[in-house]
């Protein structure tokens, strides 16, 4: 395990018996290699250039710099963290707290604590993330099927039934190698670019007095080599 300790200047300056970070860097040592650092701009660079499995926040007071960091941390580089601290605004906690992969320590953290703390930051982390794998697959799958009836509705419109549509969509996905997602996204792509043409186009013919706006249902090109034996 490589763990990263940031311990902010203002933690630091305030020592405690069994709170030191010597002793914080021991505990986690027997783990695996341990990085100490002392400000956010070094800890930024350090997870730039490596990969580590868990960040150990200490400060004093919970301040937007760190919670900028925690988050931007959890965006790019997702990882086990912790953070300690003794003093913070309810608003801001809550807001770092919302994505339940983050385990918070008020007060002081003892390091005969620090292993106990370091598991249970493991198990909320992993059981998070998959929650969230969860809610990612849900929401993907849901918008798969909201673009293949676009899609369909867009292939009927050439004369085809529901199922038919439906198995022209598989059919062309297949043929190149997409999802059918991506295959309805690209239909629908293309008949809303053919659409914008034929609205600038009837414009033009409107001025003249002649107009026929919808006269013309575009058919999708995306489709064409169906209706060749494709």
């Amino acid at each position: 395990m490589r763990s990263l300790i940031f311990c902010d200047q203002s933690f630091a300056a305030v020592p405690v018996a069994d709170c030191d970070l010597v002793q914080y860097q021991t505990c986690l040592a027997a783990f695996g290699h341990v990085t100490v650092l002392t400000s956010v701009s070094q800890v930024e660079q350090q997870l730039h250039q490596q990969t580590f499995d868990t960040l150990l926040v200490l400060t004093e007071t919970l301040h937007s710099q760190i919670q900028g960091l925690v988050q931007r941390t959890l965006t790019s580089k997702p990882m086990v963290i912790v953070v300690n601290a003794k003093t913070w605004q309810q608003a801001a906690l809550t807001d770092l707290l919302d994505c339940g992969r983050i385990t918070f320590i008020p007060d002081m953290l003892t390091v005969n604590r620090l292993t106990s703390v370091i598991s249970l930051a493991q198990a909320r982390f992993n059981a998070a993330s998959k929650t969230l794998a969860e809610f990612k697959k849900l929401d993907d799958e849901i918008r798969s099927i909201k673009l293949l009836s676009q899609a369909k509705l867009i292939v009927m419109q050439q004369g085809f039934d529901e199922a038919k549509a439906h198995h022209i969509i598989q059919q062309q996905a297949m043929q190149k190698g997409l999802s059918v997602a991506q295959m309805s996204a690209q239909i629908i792509a293309v008949v809303s670019k053919q659409n914008t043409s034929l609205a600038v186009d009837t414009l033009a013919v409107n001025n003249d007095g002649a107009p026929h706006f919808g006269a013309i249902i575009p058919k999708a090109d995306i489709l064409s080599s169906q209706h060749k034996g494709c």
